[in-house]
C-alpha cells in the first residue's frame, strides 16, 4: 500500500500542475516517507509529533509554516483519494 502511495505521489509531483513551493513540499514528503525511521529516531512512541514533522519540512524546503500549510492543500486531496481507493 505504501509503495503504491509513493508512486501516486511521484506522479502527482511530476504532473506539472504544481507551483514551485508545492513541488518542494512534495519532494520533502517523499523524503519523510523514505526515511521516517531515521528522521524520527529516538521518539518515545510511534505517534508522530506534528511539530517535529513541520520543523523537518521547514528545514527541507526552506519554506515558512504558512507556505507549507498552503502548499499542503493539494496533497490533502491526493491523500483523500488514495485513502478512498485503499478502503474500497
Amino acid at each position: 500500500v505504501l509503495f503504491r502511495s509513493k508512486i501516486d505521489l511521484r506522479k502527482f509531483i511530476d504532473d506539472g500542475n504544481l507551483n514551485e513551493n508545492e513541488i518542494k513540499l512534495g519532494y520533502a514528503l517523499m523524503e519523510l516517507f523514505d526515511n521516517y525511521e531515521s528522521i524520527f529516531m529516538g521518539a518515545d512512541n510511534n505517534k508522530f509529533n506534528k511539530n517535529v514533522i513541520l520543523l523537518s519540512l521547514r528545514e527541507m524546503t526552506n519554506l515558512s509554516t504558512k507556505e507549507i500549510r498552503n502548499s499542503m492543500k493539494k496533497y490533502k486531496k491526493l491523500y483523500s483519494t488514495i485513502l478512498t481507493d485503499i478502503l474500497k
